[in-house]
């Protein structure tokens, strides 16, 4: 069954965010999410130096669903199917949004492409099927909203 999602916005500023995994996927993700203000959290039975230089929270340990508890949202990176089920079951039971890194099937959420100048938020998503596209687009309105983001906004 082809999923369709509803793109929303959600104040992450301050709110508990959980990345299961410790490789370059969660790294990009904990990027994004610590851009919109997000208190992210890591577990993971290993951790990339890229990510311990963030100086956020991390346990280095197999994950546990307590380890959800007070999260807004949780995202697998992990790349282990029998995990990534035990998280979305886990997350699912208590009504905390889960995302499983490239598997789109498995997300009760995505998370899209999204270009940010000032107050204005522009999100590019192709529910969760082909990601590189949803890039390249918001890439391509990057550039061209930098070059009239003054004329947009005096509309």
């Amino acid at each position: 069954m082809e999923r369709n999602y509803l793109p929303v916005s959600i104040d992450i500023t301050g709110a508990r965010i959980l990345v299961l995994g410790g490789d370059e996927q969660a790294f990009k993700k904990i990027q994004i999410l610590r851009r919109f203000g997000a208190a992210v959290e890591v577990v993971s039975r290993r951790i990339e130096d890229s990510i311990l230089k963030l100086e956020i929270p991390y346990k280095l340990k197999q994950y546990e669903s307590i380890d959800l508890d007070g999260c807004l949202l949780v995202y697998s990176c992990l790349n282990n199917h029998e995990t990534d089920l035990q998280v979305l079951a886990d997350a699912t039971a208590r009504g905390i949004l889960c995302n499983i890194h490239d598997r789109p099937e498995l997300c009760r959420f995505i998370s899209p492409a999204v270009y940010q100048n000032r107050n204005m938020t522009v999100a590019v998503a192709s529910n969760g099927l082909n990601v590189h596209n949803s890039i390249q687009l918001r890439d391509h309105l990057a550039t061209y909203l930098n070059e009239h983001i003054q004329k947009i906004i005096d509309l």
